[in-house]
């Protein structure tokens, strides 16, 4: 069996971050409105996110394709790890297993979107803004954690600083988010962990992609070990 050099996967993985953290962006505004006197009144709060349907219909294809673009990524970065890392090693599932979780949040966060995009355009009559504010809340909150990726992430780092089946420098960064991860979940501040997940997939994508144009050393060195057992 011969190493593979496709890269497909990190390509998926680099466009998912960037489908991810838009999209998070996007729907950040959906949370804040313009007096605090309106987050107290659901039918205030209705009002004015009438004004912001095409966010709503702009978020749930951007997390859908963030969340399978995830899975992908992560199925390719599970095979390259087991092809690199010791026989045996725990790393390339638990490095696939934080990229399902990170799909399974966007996929179920963006579930409430067709719901609220229906209730806000008025499609249903009489519309019910405490069901309709209720559901935006769960947009607001289930489709950034991503706390999962913290597996990913971790994995990352161990095997590329301990057994270079990455690049070093990623192995750095993924350690850094690591810890920022970690810490955003102590505090608490998980929704952070969207944008740093979104931000890790965009730069653990493109390190992927486009290794040979960046370290064509190692992977020569690679490809010339091959896969063992």
């Amino acid at each position: 069996m011969t190493h593979t050099t496709g890269r497909g996967w990190a390509i998926t993985g680099l466009l998912a971050g960037c489908a991810g953290f838009g999209a998070l962006v996007l729907e950040s505004g959906l949370a804040m409105f313009s007096e605090e006197r309106v987050y107290a009144d659901a039918a205030l709060m209705y009002a004015e996110t009438y004004d912001r349907r095409l966010i709503i219909a702009a978020f749930l294809p951007l997390m859908v394709l963030a969340g399978l673009g995830a899975a992908i990524f992560g199925a390719g970065l599970r095979r390259w790890l087991a092809a690199q890392s010791p026989a045996g090693s725990l790393l390339p599932e638990l490095a696939g297993w934080g990229t399902l979780l990170v799909a399974a949040l966007s996929l179920v966060g963006s579930g409430p979107v067709t719901e609220v995009y229906f209730q806000v355009i008025h499609a249903y009559n009489p519309a019910d803004p405490d069901i309709a504010m209720t559901l935006q809340r769960l947009m607001d909150t289930l489709p950034w954690v991503w706390t999962g990726l913290l597996l990913t992430t971790g994995a990352i780092t161990v095997a590329a600083l301990r057994h270079g089946a990455a690049p070093r420098w990623l192995g750095w960064v993924s350690a850094v988010v690591s810890v920022l991860m970690v810490a955003v979940n102590v505090f608490p501040q998980q929704y952070l962990s969207g944008y740093l997940g979104g931000l890790w997939l965009i730069v653990a994508g493109a390190a992927f992609a486009f290794r040979r144009a960046a370290n064509p050393s190692t992977v020569s060195h690679l490809t010339g070990q091959g896969v063992t057992g």
